[in-house]
């Protein structure tokens, strides 16, 4: 098991540049550290509710982190997003 997430420094400039609210970070770092495994990521609102941010927080997070070009998000029909995460390095 890890115990630390790579943050990168374009991630930290890019929400620091669009004033993200504590509910993108939380979705920031989830994101970030499943994305080690594989740059696509499925973001279940049950793994978000874990982490204390709602479907409306998760869904607000994800629109500021598309808009920033932090991600790409393939939306599904009654189903969790997948997430694809750019800029890891």
């Amino acid at each position: 098991m890890r115990k630390f997430t790579k943050f990168p420094k374009i991630w930290q400039d890019c929400l620091a540049e669009i004033r993200a609210d504590g509910c993108t970070y939380r979705v920031a770092l989830y994101l970030l550290n499943k994305a080690c495994w594989g740059r696509q990521v499925t973001l279940s609102t049950a793994a978000m509710r874990k982490r204390g941010v709602s479907r409306n927080g998760k869904r607000s997070a994800l629109q500021q982190l598309r808009r920033a070009g932090l991600i790409a998000v393939a939306e599904r029909p009654r189903k969790s997003p997948i997430v694809t995460v750019r800029f890891m390095d």
